[in-house]
């Protein structure tokens, strides 16, 4: 009796561990997956040569012109709490136009330029990577104050041979599109950092979670029940 009163406990740990844990290898697998095959980079220099945000309105990828046109809208973008503080202007609003190789490739769409001097002023907002050897340009295209679970994202696909295609993300169904959320995080252009189906390790780690939770409950349950089939088996096969 006493053994299988541990038996259950060590069931229940594990029960309650499974599906974190689940979605944890999840994560770490797509992930994996994702960098075994993508080649992820900024296509942007700065000054010093270091791949960082665009931060200008001309740039040539991949022999490919890139264009950022800025259409004043005469709005101001909302202030932080840390803006407020620090007694810093509120950004201006434009309508962002992006042309390849001169043509117009999208639907112009607000953003809120960077109102800080640090940086690039398109930060969180708009980004242009290289992905193998496709240019991806990705732009969120809800504001500061839209609540994660309803942010929306553009991403403009540029292949090598100039053809060009667009999709849109949503955080509420990004787990149709793994490569993309990738694309996101890299960018910038998250605000938050979010997972490919899950944000379970997107927070920071305590030694609760995950270590205790799921993880060294996981681990306990499973060794507990193990365990405990052995000695069962032995104890059938001498009685045997």
């Amino acid at each position: 009796m006493k053994r299988r009163s541990i038996f259950i406990i060590g069931l229940i740990l594990f029960a309650v561990s499974a599906l974190p844990l689940f979605y944890m290898v999840r994560e770490v697998l797509t992930k994996w997956m994702i960098d075994s095959q993508y080649s992820i980079n900024h296509a942007y220099k700065d000054d010093q040569g270091f791949s960082t945000i665009i931060d200008a309105q001309n740039i040539e990828v991949n022999g490919l012109n890139i264009r950022i046109v800025e259409e004043p809208t005469g709005k101001k973008g909302s202030l932080t709490p840390w803006d407020k503080e620090e007694g810093v202007e509120a950004g201006d609003i434009v309508k962002l136009h992006l042309f390849v190789e001169g043509k117009e490739v999208t639907p112009a769409n607000e953003i809120w330029l960077s109102n800080r001097k640090r940086g690039s002023r398109y930060f969180s907002w708009l980004d242009i990577l290289t992905v193998n050897k496709k240019i991806a340009i990705v732009q969120r295209l809800t504001d500061d104050d839209t609540p994660m679970e309803d942010r929306r994202w553009k991403i403009i696909w540029i292949e090598k041979n100039g053809k060009i295609t667009e999709e849109h993300i949503s955080y509420k169904q990004r787990g149709e599109n793994p490569i993309a959320v990738r694309l996101i995080n890299a960018s910038g252009t998250d605000r938050m950092m979010m997972g490919y189906y899950s944000d379970i390790l997107t927070f920071y780690p305590t030694i609760f979670f995950p270590f205790m939770y799921p993880i060294g409950t996981g681990i306990a349950g499973f060794v507990i029940c193990l365990i405990f089939l052995i000695q069962r088996r032995k104890q059938k096969t001498t009685n045997n």
